[in-house]
Formats: C-alpha cells, structure tokens, sequence
C-alpha cells in the first residue's frame, strides 16, 4: 500500500524570483503594519496594548476568547500575564455565544478576541457592539484568514496576522500587528521599546524554503507523517518564548499576497461536489463560503461518523482532519491558566468531536476530489455508492 497522502493543509513559500509586487495591501489605509516573530507574539502585543491603553492600573487583566481554538491564543495572553476567558461558542459553529460573551465581561476585562476560522471572519459587527457596550476593546484574530474582515470596516482596533505553516500566507515564520491609525501615537511607542531582528533572505533561507516546498508533496508527506517523534497534526501547548520585531519582511509578504490571489477558486465545487451530506445530517460550519478556505470543513451527525470518515479518507492517501481535535479548555497545558473546566463548554466539545476538515489548497486535483466524494458518499455500509456526479457539471 502507497504512503502518499496528500497534505491536509499548507500553500507553498513564495519565489524570490522575478519582480516583486508593489507591497499595496488591503488594509493599510485603515491600520498601520507592525511585524514581529510570529502570528503568537502579534496577538501577545495587541492584548498588551488594550491593557495599557484601555486599563493602565488594572493588576489582573482578562481577555475573552472563544472555547474551540488554537492553544497558542492563550500561550499569546499568558506571555504579558493576562489571563484567558473563554466563553463557550453556539451549537454547531466554531463563533463564540455573543450573549455568553456579553456576560463574560468583568471590570478587569480589556478586550475581546475575534478569532477568525478556516478563513471565515468572525461577526465583527456583533462583537463590536458588545465590546462598545461593556466599554472594552476588540482584536481580530485573522491567522486564519487572508483578508481580514476589518480591511473595509476598521471596526476592530488591532489585527493579527500569521505566516507560519498552514496559514494563508506560508513564510516559514512570522507574522504581523495591524494597528489602527487612531491608535497608533499611544502604541509606536511601546512598539519601539520592542527588540528588533533582520529576516535574511540569503541562501540559507532560499535552501530552506526548498526543502520545505519539497517536503510538501504527497509522497514525502506520508512518509514525514508516519515519523512519531515529528508530531504532525498535533494540537499542544507551546509558550511563547518572547516578542520581538522583525524588519525586512513586507516584500516577501507582498510575493505571498499576490499568490493568495492566484490560487484556484475551490469553494464553490467543494460545495456543490459534497452538498449530498446535508442529507445525511452533516452541516457546513460557516455562515458563507470565504475565498480562501484554508481547509474545508464539515460538521459530522455524530463523533463516530466523523472517525470513521477519517479513517476512510486517510486510508486513501486524503489527509483528512478532525482539525484540533478538542475544546481549548481539554487540550494539554491549557487548562492550569483558567477558572473553568471543560464542562462548562458543552457546545466547543461537541464541535471539537464532531468536526472534519478535506485538504482544499492549490495542489488539490479533481482525481483527489473524486477520491473525497467516493469515500464520503459510501461511508454508511447499508447504502449502495453514490454515482459520481459528471466532472464537467461541479
């Protein structure tokens, strides 16, 4: 039996070659651009900055944060010593409850935490209401998301971006700080107080970036799975080792931008391809279908139908994913940071256990389409296989 497995997430790292792109990104007429060492520490400085600018004299601040997320949301928080608080997010969507959110607010809370999913956008507009109400800030979480939602609508007042491995963005590294232009004279200065570092772009990072492009391809990413000491597809607790800025970094960025734009439109065929699963009592996740779906994801009738989906799909050289596999508050490490328990976020345990994710990058191709159809179509063994549907008609 072949090894290869398509890849369930990750775009390759942009070409220095050739003409670089004017670095003409869509949010720079509302928010000014700060890089640093990671999409972690990008979020670390924006919930540092709502503390200093929001409550200057509060001695336990508190963000709020949806239960169903990366641990690196709280590794962000707990590096400036804010504590996480996570509010539970509604049946079925990875978006937290905004009543649950409203009620989460506390004299020591300075902001709350948008996280953007799979490349949907959060409800700025709803959040921002309830931030406004209870006088609190509002960051956009967007490491998932290429753009975010706030580009148009500055309704956020900081922005995260990320640019590590299975980002929209892939540079091997780093991220960025969106800050907004009314915000930025009481937050320069405390950037600039930051450490500064060159990203060098010299043969060892080109060496580098050729291994990794390499290394996405199925037949050494099957083999690179199978390694236990790598821990591909595991979700852990990481802390974050500091924050520090790194100059050097908007043209390559502009280089992986302009390839975002390029990429081939899948959204569309993925949801007429598995639109028979709605019958059979799965659901799509998000309110609408992004352009740039980092994986496409869907919701099981069951923890058992998810599995076993999984299983069928894997076996097939599909790297399918049940994505982080737990609530924020059951992963490893997390747990020591915060008040609650696990029981007190039925709804992200229930979507941690029932979510599934299909690779949807641009080195997808209608064969690995059809593979995902044939095993999804034919997972109930007392149903005879769907046909498949004219490749010309999706």
């Amino acid at each position: 039996m072949s090894v290869a497995k398509l890849r369930p997430v990750g775009s390759r790292v942009p070409n220095l070659s050739g003409v670089c792109p004017e670095a003409d990104f869509p949010w720079s007429h509302h928010y000014h651009t700060v890089y640093l060492n990671s999409g972690t520490a990008a979020l670390a400085m924006a919930a540092h900055l709502c503390r200093i600018l929001w409550k200057p004299g509060s001695t336990s601040p508190e963000v709020i944060l949806p239960a169903y997320g990366c641990p690196d949301l709280v590794a962000a928080l707990v590096a400036y010593d804010i504590k996480p608080v996570l509010v539970d997010v509604s049946r079925g969507v990875p978006w937290m409850s905004l009543v649950a959110a409203e009620r989460a607010v506390t004299k020591e809370t300075v902001a709350i935490v948008a996280v953007g999913f799979l490349g949907g956008t959060e409800r700025l507009e709803a959040l921002r209401a309830v931030a406004y109400r209870k006088g609190v800030l509002l960051i956009e979480d967007s490491a998932q998301v290429m753009t975010p939602g706030s580009c148009d609508d500055p309704v956020a007042d900081f922005c995260v971006l990320s640019f590590g491995r299975g980002k929209p963005v892939n540079l091997m590294g780093g991220g960025a700080l969106l800050i907004r232009r009314d915000h930025m004279a009481a937050s320069l200065p405390i950037i600039d107080e930051l450490e500064q570092s060159d990203l060098n772009l010299g043969l060892g990072w080109r060496l580098r970036r050729q291994v990794f492009n390499a290394l996405l391809a199925p037949a050494l990413y099957g083999i690179l799975e199978r390694i236990p000491q790598l821990g591909i597809g595991e979700t852990v607790f990481t802390s974050l080792p500091g924050v520090h800025r790194v100059n050097n970094m908007e043209g390559l960025l502009a280089r992986g931008y302009a390839g975002v734009l390029k990429r081939p439109v899948f959204e569309g065929q993925y949801m007429e391809t598995f639109g028979f699963l709605a019958y059979e009592g799965w659901q799509f996740p998000l309110r609408s279908i992004p352009r740039c779906l980092l994986r496409f994801p869907l919701f099981a009738p069951s923890e058992e139908i998810r599995d076993r989906a999984i299983t069928r799909l894997n076996r097939r050289g599909i790297g399918a994913s049940a994505f982080y596999q737990r609530s924020l508050s059951q992963i490893s490490g997390v747990a020591r940071f915060l008040d609650a328990g696990s029981e007190k976020f039925p709804n992200a345990v229930d979507f941690a256990s029932r979510l599934l994710t299909l690779p949807i990058h641009e080195n997808v191709t209608q064969a690995n389409i059809d593979v995902m159809f044939d095993a999804l179509s034919t997972l109930s063994t007392d149903q005879a296989p769907m046909p498949l549907p004219v490749t010309g008609n999706r």
